[in-house]
Protein backbone atom coordinates (compact mmCIF):
# COMPACT_ATOMS: atom_id res chain seq x y z
CA UNK A 1 0.00 0.00 0.00
CA UNK A 2 1.57 3.63 -1.16
CA UNK A 3 2.75 5.80 1.60
CA UNK A 4 1.68 9.73 2.15
CA UNK A 5 3.10 12.03 3.45
CA UNK A 6 1.13 15.32 5.25
CA UNK A 7 2.66 18.71 4.62
CA UNK A 8 1.61 22.13 6.03
CA UNK A 9 -1.93 22.57 6.69
CA UNK A 10 -2.58 19.24 6.67
CA UNK A 11 -2.32 18.30 2.95
CA UNK A 12 -1.71 15.49 0.89
CA UNK A 13 -1.44 14.27 -2.34
CA UNK A 14 -3.00 10.99 -3.09
CA UNK A 15 -0.69 9.01 -5.11
CA UNK A 16 -0.70 8.53 -9.23
CA UNK A 17 -1.97 4.88 -9.44
CA UNK A 18 -4.94 6.48 -7.07
CA UNK A 19 -5.77 9.48 -9.44
CA UNK A 20 -5.42 7.29 -12.60
CA UNK A 21 -7.04 4.66 -11.15
CA UNK A 22 -10.59 6.76 -10.12
CA UNK A 23 -10.02 9.98 -12.64
CA UNK A 24 -8.88 12.56 -10.07
CA UNK A 25 -7.76 15.71 -11.08
CA UNK A 26 -6.72 19.04 -9.76
CA UNK A 27 -9.46 20.87 -8.00
CA UNK A 28 -11.96 17.87 -7.95
CA UNK A 29 -13.51 17.54 -5.07
CA UNK A 30 -13.75 15.12 -2.43
CA UNK A 31 -16.06 13.81 0.14
CA UNK A 32 -14.67 12.42 2.94
CA UNK A 33 -16.12 10.09 5.93
CA UNK A 34 -14.35 9.37 9.67
CA UNK A 35 -14.75 6.06 10.44
CA UNK A 36 -13.24 4.04 13.02
CA UNK A 37 -10.62 2.36 11.50
CA UNK A 38 -9.70 5.66 9.11
CA UNK A 39 -10.96 8.00 6.93
CA UNK A 40 -12.75 6.99 3.50
CA UNK A 41 -12.58 9.77 0.77
CA UNK A 42 -15.20 9.83 -2.29
CA UNK A 43 -14.76 11.52 -5.28
CA UNK A 44 -17.73 14.11 -5.85
CA UNK A 45 -19.44 15.80 -8.93
CA UNK A 46 -21.00 19.48 -8.12
CA UNK A 47 -23.36 20.74 -10.62
CA UNK A 48 -24.84 23.95 -11.11
CA UNK A 49 -28.48 23.62 -10.66
CA UNK A 50 -29.85 25.90 -12.97
CA UNK A 51 -28.23 24.22 -15.54
CA UNK A 52 -29.28 20.98 -14.01
CA UNK A 53 -32.82 22.05 -13.79
CA UNK A 54 -33.01 23.40 -17.85
CA UNK A 55 -31.40 20.14 -18.53
CA UNK A 56 -34.21 18.33 -16.37
CA UNK A 57 -36.98 20.50 -18.51
CA UNK A 58 -35.19 19.51 -21.44
CA UNK A 59 -35.34 16.06 -21.17
CA UNK A 60 -39.08 16.03 -19.43
CA UNK A 61 -40.16 17.70 -22.75
CA UNK A 62 -38.67 15.40 -24.98
CA UNK A 63 -40.38 12.47 -23.01
CA UNK A 64 -43.54 14.21 -23.00
CA UNK A 65 -43.03 14.77 -27.25
CA UNK A 66 -42.31 10.93 -27.36
CA UNK A 67 -45.25 10.02 -25.38
CA UNK A 68 -48.06 12.07 -27.05
CA UNK A 69 -51.22 11.95 -25.48
CA UNK A 70 -50.65 9.10 -23.90
CA UNK A 71 -47.98 10.80 -21.38
CA UNK A 72 -51.27 12.24 -19.12
CA UNK A 73 -52.95 8.02 -19.23
CA UNK A 74 -49.46 6.88 -18.12
CA UNK A 75 -49.29 4.59 -14.82
CA UNK A 76 -47.46 5.56 -11.51
CA UNK A 77 -44.96 3.54 -12.45
CA UNK A 78 -44.40 4.46 -15.88
CA UNK A 79 -44.40 7.69 -14.83
CA UNK A 80 -41.62 6.95 -12.22
CA UNK A 81 -39.76 5.33 -15.52
CA UNK A 82 -39.58 8.58 -17.16
CA UNK A 83 -38.56 10.70 -14.75
CA UNK A 84 -36.04 8.01 -13.75
CA UNK A 85 -34.62 8.40 -17.55
CA UNK A 86 -34.72 12.05 -17.33
CA UNK A 87 -32.88 12.02 -14.36
CA UNK A 88 -30.49 10.21 -15.67
CA UNK A 89 -29.73 12.03 -18.77
CA UNK A 90 -28.85 15.13 -16.24
CA UNK A 91 -26.38 12.88 -14.44
CA UNK A 92 -24.48 12.45 -17.37
CA UNK A 93 -21.55 14.82 -17.90
CA UNK A 94 -21.35 16.17 -21.26
CA UNK A 95 -18.08 16.87 -21.18
CA UNK A 96 -14.70 16.25 -18.94
CA UNK A 97 -13.91 17.39 -15.89
CA UNK A 98 -10.77 19.66 -15.00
Amino acid sequence: MPLVKMIRGGQVTFPKVFRDKFGLKEGDLMEYEIREDGIFFKPKQVIDRGGALKTFSRAIAKIQARSGNKFKNLSEEELYGLIEEAVESVDKPKSKRR
